[in-house]
């Protein structure tokens, strides 16, 4: 789901600053032309090229400084705990991203991590949850039939660690290589979470096991 610009923005569905970016273009339109779950003006994010402008990503096993503490029955305070490895987003929210891989940056609630070889990335975002969950995802998929080779495997409701939430799943083309999407996105409280990845076919054995690591670990702040 984000849209990125190439000089000026071509269409929804064109993924800036690289070539499999404009792959996602499925997602990116789905978030680009919606609010709340699906995303708003940038969104869950799409392949993204080597060549893109990164900077480094945190090593997976260092977390960050703990946010605000909280008080325990003494009156004491410690440090929020955090699954191992996880480090903090700005986004409001906790993940383990795999170490070796680049990060980058969108906004300040979404940020994008992609494997060395550039067969799979994993994004995650927050925003102001707005509407019905289902609805604004549903109404992103029908526009997302834009993408090149676009098919709809499931779109469904669902739960995430007992939070409404919506999944998505879809395979695309890009330049002739296929890709396949999935998306979930939850509300929690106010706000709207968003975990996302896509892969390359060949990669899906361990593509699937690294993004159920990273859905595992992830921890709204």
């Amino acid at each position: 789901p984000a849209t990125r610009h190439r000089g000026r923005r071509r269409t929804a569905l064109v993924a800036a600053g690289s070539t499999v970016a404009a792959g996602a273009a499925v997602v990116a339109i789905i978030l680009a032309t919606t609010s709340g779950s699906p995303g708003d003006d940038k969104a869950g994010g799409s392949p993204s090229a080597s060549g893109s402008a990164s900077v480094s990503a945190p090593e997976s096993g260092a977390s960050t400084p703990a946010g605000t503490p909280s008080s325990t029955v003494e009156g004491t305070s410690r440090p929020r705990s955090l699954p191992p490895g996880a480090h903090e987003e700005a986004g409001g929210f906790a993940w383990a991203t795999p170490t070796g891989w680049r990060r980058d940056v969108k906004t300040g609630a979404e940020v994008h991590y992609t494997s060395p070889d550039g067969k799979q990335e994993l994004a995650a975002k927050s925003s102001l949850a707005r509407g019905d969950l289902m609805e604004t995802w549903r109404t992103s998929e029908q526009n997302a039939h834009q993408g090149q080779d676009y098919a709809k495997i499931r779109l469904e409701e669902t739960t995430f660690r007992d939070h409404p939430a919506v999944v998505w799943e879809y395979t695309f083309t890009l330049d002739g290589i296929p890709w396949h999407a999935q998306l979930l996105g939850f509300n929690a409280g106010d706000k709207s979470y968003q975990i996302n990845t896509w892969y390359q076919p060949d990669t899906e054995t361990q593509a699937l096991k690294t993004y159920e690591k990273v859905k595992d670990s992830f921890t709204v702040l």
